[in-house]
C-alpha cells in the first residue's frame, strides 16, 4: 500500500486556477449562444435545475429570459456584423415552454450546471452556468494532474497531456456544453483507476482517487450516450495494464471493490437512461441517400479535417482557429500518437495503440451507423476524451521505456509549452477580435470596439495573458524537478548527473 505524505494542494490549485481563468475569459468573451447547440443545452440545464428531468419530448419548462432575440444567429457566418445586433429578452424568470434538442442526454451534467438559475436571473444566470461548467472542467483536469503525479516514475505521463489542452477545449470548457466536461472526466477516470489498481493507495490518496472515480464516471456519462463508450475504453485500458501482482492485491482489497461496485451502479443507471423508451435516435422522415462505403471513405479522407476541429472551431462552427494554430496542433497530435508507439515500451505502448485505433475507428463506425437516420452529424470535438486517453497512455509508454528528461529534452519541452501558450492566446485574441470589430483592426479591437463582452476586450485579454504566463512559468520551473525526481526514482545518480551535463544513455 502506498500513502503520500500530504495532498499536493499547490499542484491542484495551480492547474485549476490557470485553466479556470482561461476558460472564464472564453466564457465572457464568447457571445451568448455562440457555441454549438448551446441554446438547447442551456434550456435543458435550467429546466433540470428547476426539477424537470424529463421533458415532454423536446419541450421543457425553462425561465423565459433564456429567449434572447438574435443570440447566436444574427451575426453567425456574417463577418460584417458583430454581436451588437443581439436583442434583449422580453421575458423574466417565469417558466415558459421552450424547445431543447438535448432531451436524450443524461441529466447529470445539466442538473449541476443549471444551479445558478435558482439564485440568479437574466444574463448573470447564463454566465453563471458557463462559469460553473468551466469550474467542473478545471477541477477534473486538476484532479487528473494530482493522480498522475501519484504514479511511480511519472514524467512524460504528466507532460504529454498538456498538448491536449487545445483552444477548442478551453472554448468548450467555458461554454454550456458537455463536451469538455466529458473529456476532462474521462482523463480523471482513467487516472483514478490507474492509481487505485497499480498504486494501491491509502489515506488521502485512496479517498481522493475513489471520489474522483465516482464523480468522473457520473460526469463522463452525464451528457451524451457516447460517454458510456469512453468508460468502457478507459476501463479496458486499465485492465490491460494490470500485472499479476496487481490482480492479487486487488482481490484482497475490499475498499477497491466497493468503489468498483459504485461505478457499476452509476454505469447501469446511465445505461438505463439512454436505453429507456423514446430515448433512441430520432430519424428523419426520409432516409439519407448515398453509399455507406462512400460515407466511410469520406470519413477516412476527412481525418485531418476533424483534427483541425479538435484544435479550434469556434462560434457556431463558423469561426476557425488561425491557420498557424491549427498547423501547430496537428503536428502535436501526430507526435502524441506516433512517438509513444516508436519510443515507448511495454504493454503501455499497446494500450496507447488501442486508444489510437478507437480515435480512428469510432468516428467512421458511428457516422456509417447513423447516416440513414440523421445524415452527416460527426464533429471532431466528439473525440476529445479519447485524445486525452491517448496522451496519458502515451506518456506511460515513454516512462515505461525509461526515456529520461535530459537538458536537451527539457529545452524542447519548454519551447513547445511556449508555442502552445502562444497558440492558445492567438486563438482567443483572433476570435474575440472577430466579434469586437468588423474591420480586423487590432487598434479598434482594444480602443474602440463595436461590441464589448462583459469585462471588456482589454481586461479579458490581459487575464488570458496572465494565466498563460503563470502556466508557462510553472511548467518551466517544474521540469528540472521532474528530472531530479526521475533520478531519485531510478536510483541513478547518473541520471541526475546526465541532466546537468546534457548527455545520457537510454535505458
Amino acid at each position: 500500500m502506498s500513502s503520500a505524505a500530504r495532498f499536493p494542494g499547490r499542484l491542484f490549485a495551480s492547474v485549476f486556477a490557470v485553466l479556470f481563468v482561461i476558460m472564464g475569459a472564453w466564457s465572457l468573451a464568447t457571445p451568448v449562444y455562440a457555441v454549438p447547440d448551446e441554446a438547447s443545452h442551456t434550456v435543458r440545464a435550467a429546466a433540470a435545475a428547476h426539477g424537470q428531468i424529463v421533458g415532454d419530448g423536446r419541450h421543457f419548462q425553462a425561465p423565459g429570459y433564456l429567449y434572447i432575440p438574435g443570440a447566436g444567429s444574427c451575426f453567425a457566418g456574417r463577418p460584417d456584423k458583430t454581436p451588437a445586433c443581439v436583442g434583449t429578452s422580453p421575458y423574466g424568470s417565469e417558466l415558459r415552454d421552450t424547445i431543447s434538442t438535448a432531451q436524450t442526454n443524461s441529466p447529470v451534467y445539466y442538473v449541476i450546471v443549471g444551479l445558478p438559475t435558482l439564485v440568479l436571473s437574466g444574463l448573470p444566470a447564463f454566465f453563471g452556468m458557463r462559469l460553473l461548467s468551466a469550474a467542473l472542467v478545471a477541477a477534473f483536469f486538476a484532479a487528473t494532474a494530482v493522480l498522475l503525479r501519484r504514479l511511480p516514475g511519472a514524467r512524460w505521463t504528466l507532460l504529454v497531456p498538456l498538448a491536449t489542452v487545445t483552444p477548442e477545449v478551453v472554448f468548450l470548457g467555458g461554454a454550456i456544453n458537455p463536451n469538455a466536461v466529458e473529456m476532462a472526466a474521462a482523463g480523471a477516470l482513467f487516472a483514478s483507476l490507474l492509481v487505485l489498481a497499480r498504486v494501491r493507495p491509502s489515506g488521502w490518496s485512496f479517498g481522493f482517487a475513489a471520489a474522483t472515480a465516482v464523480a468522473s464516471t457520473a460526469l463522463v456519462t452525464g451528457g451524451r450516450s457516447l460517454g458510456l463508450l469512453w468508460v468502457v475504453v478507459a476501463g479496458a485500458g486499465v485492465l490491460a495494464l494490470l500485472r499479476r501482482d496487481d490482480w492479487r492485491a486487488l482481490s484482497r482489497r475490499t475498499s477497491t471493490w466497493v468503489v468498483l461496485a459504485a461505478l457499476a451502479v452509476i454505469g447501469a443507471a446511465q445505461l438505463f437512461w439512454f436505453t429507456r423508451p423514446g430515448n433512441g435516435v430520432q430519424g428523419q422522415a426520409h432516409p439519407t441517400p448515398g453509399s455507406l462505403v462512400t460515407v466511410a471513405q469520406n470519413m477516412v479522407e476527412n481525418t485531418f479535417v476533424y483534427w483541425r476541429q479538435l484544435t479550434g472551431q469556434f462560434g457556431t462552427v463558423d469561426v476557425p482557429a488561425p491557420e498557424g494554430v491549427q498547423t501547430l496542433w496537428t503536428a502535436m497530435f501526430l507526435a502524441i500518437i506516433v512517438l509513444p508507439l516508436v519510443l515507448g515500451r511495454g504493454r503501455e505502448r499497446w494500450v496507447a495503440a488501442g486508444f489510437t485505433a478507437v480515435l480512428l475507428i469510432v468516428p467512421i463506425a458511428t457516422q456509417v451507423a447513423l447516416w440513414r437516420q440523421v445524415g452527416d452529424v460527426w464533429q471532431g470535438r466528439y473525440m476529445l476524451a479519447v485524445l486525452l486517453l491517448i496522451a496519458i497512455a502515451g506518456g506511460l509508454a515513454l516512462d515505461a521505456a525509461g526515456r529520461p528528461l535530459t537538458r536537451a529534452s527539457v529545452d524542447v519541452v519548454r519551447t513547445l509549452v511556449v508555442l502552445l501558450a502562444i497558440g492558445l492566446f492567438s486563438a482567443f485574441a483572433f476570435t474575440l477580435r472577430r466579434y469586437a470589430v468588423t474591420d480586423n483592426s487590432w487598434v479598434r479591437f482594444l480602443l474602440d470596439p463595436q461590441w464589448q463582452p462583459p469585462g471588456g476586450t482589454i481586461l479579458l485579454t490581459l487575464l488570458t495573458i496572465a494565466a498563460l504566463a503563470f502556466g508557462v512559468i510553472a511548467v518551466w520551473r517544474a521540469l528540472p524537478r521532474l528530472a531530479v525526481r526521475q533520478g531519485a526514482i531510478q536510483g541513478g545518480a547518473a541520471v541526475g548527473t546526465a541532466f546537468d551535463s546534457g548527455s545520457h544513455r537510454n535505458s
